[in-house]
């Protein structure tokens, strides 16, 4: 699959732009990429970490899961230059 490349700060703002389009994931953003070698499905980058306003448990599972999904689906389109 060919994915699209972006620099660093470009995925940062497409990612973000994405969480806040959802209501799940509203008010979270990445932190930062994480450059690795291409995996299986050729991404070079991954975001391990949101920062959002909320510590309680609850409200990160639902966040998490819900990001988990928006960024593998960003990951297939885009790569790191």
């Amino acid at each position: 699959m060919l994915h699209e490349l972006k620099t660093a700060q470009e995925l940062l703002e497409i990612v973000s732009k994405a969480l806040d389009a959802n209501a799940d994931t509203a008010g979270w953003s990445p932190t930062g990429i994480q450059e690795h070698a291409e995996d299986p499905e050729g991404c070079n980058w991954n975001i391990n970490y949101l920062h959002g306003d909320s510590q309680d448990a609850d409200v990160k599972e639902i966040v998490m899961a819900a990001a988990e999904e928006i960024i593998n689906g960003l990951r297939k389109q885009y790569n790191l230059q």
